[in-house]
């Protein structure tokens, strides 16, 4: 994670295209520089989660916005996995590691997609490995003016990765893994009106933010799909976790052995 920075930096330089694996960079200016250069040097940079450019959850998004389940009020999204051998990258704190740099930019993309980057408070709830100073688990609460949001993330505690999208009319639930959507429920109080979607989530997703990235190349035009203010946002969350102390948060710290 730490060097994505600096060869991302050194290519827009060179007037190269860069599609940057996850999470772009581990600063908020970092990620806002970035973007400059490649305005100034008229090429494309794209943060490469996969989730954001796939068919389904854009269709996910779609319908979410479109009314169906009134006025979105709550975001619940989850992604865990065990690393169970602590000498990996993931356990290095110098390296970048850690639940959130390594998996919050998931449960964050439907977030910033449906709520937006106005939040008006962000506080964390963190269990640490107290060996090696990395989270171990994390729920990033976010709040907004008429609604909230929880992105969990962990790398030494497992939970249900799914995705709840709760409105005034109804919720969406995407069962796990949720960040390959290939299928999702509109939920209704009369489960009579009940919808299913399937749509087809291709191989592991690469080609779907390949494909895009390829895309913006080709038309010299930023992607929608996972816009820089997004991405800026999403490193900036990231960013605020690792102690920025120009982002007003709390935190909630439990070490454990």
């Amino acid at each position: 994670h730490k060097n994505h920075y600096e060869y991302a930096k050194r290519a827009l330089l060179s007037r190269k295209h860069v599609l940057c694996e996850k999470p772009m960079v581990l600063l908020k200016s970092q990620a806002s520089e970035l973007f400059d250069l490649a305005q100034k040097n008229n090429v494309i940079i794209q943060e490469a989660i996969k989730t954001a450019y796939a068919p389904a959850f854009n269709k996910l998004v779609n319908i979410a916005k479109s009314g169906i389940i009134g006025q979105i009020r709550d975001i619940s999204a989850t992604f865990t996995k065990l690393v169970e051998n602590k000498t990996l990258r993931e356990f290095n704190k110098e390296m970048g590691g850690g639940s959130v740099t390594e998996l919050a930019t998931y449960p964050l993309c439907p977030i910033i997609k449906l709520l937006g980057t106005n939040y008006k408070n962000i506080y964390f709830n963190s269990i640490w490995d107290k060996d090696t100073g990395v989270d171990l688990y994390t729920k990033i609460n976010l709040e907004y003016d008429n609604a909230m949001a929880t992105a969990t993330v962990g790398i030494g505690v497992k939970k249900e990765g799914d995705l709840v999208i709760a409105g005034t009319k109804g919720y969406i639930y995407v069962e796990a893994p949720w960040w390959k959507t290939e299928y999702f429920e509109i939920r209704f109080e009369n489960s009579n009106y009940a919808k299913k979607v399937y749509i087809e989530f291709a191989g592991d997703g690469l080609r779907y933010e390949i494909a895009d990235f390829l895309k913006s190349v080709h038309n010299c035009r930023e992607t929608y799909k996972l816009t820089p203010k997004e991405s800026i946002f999403i490193n900036k969350v990231i960013n605020a976790f690792r102690c920025d102390d120009d982002f007003n948060f709390e935190k909630e710290l439990i070490c454990i052995n």
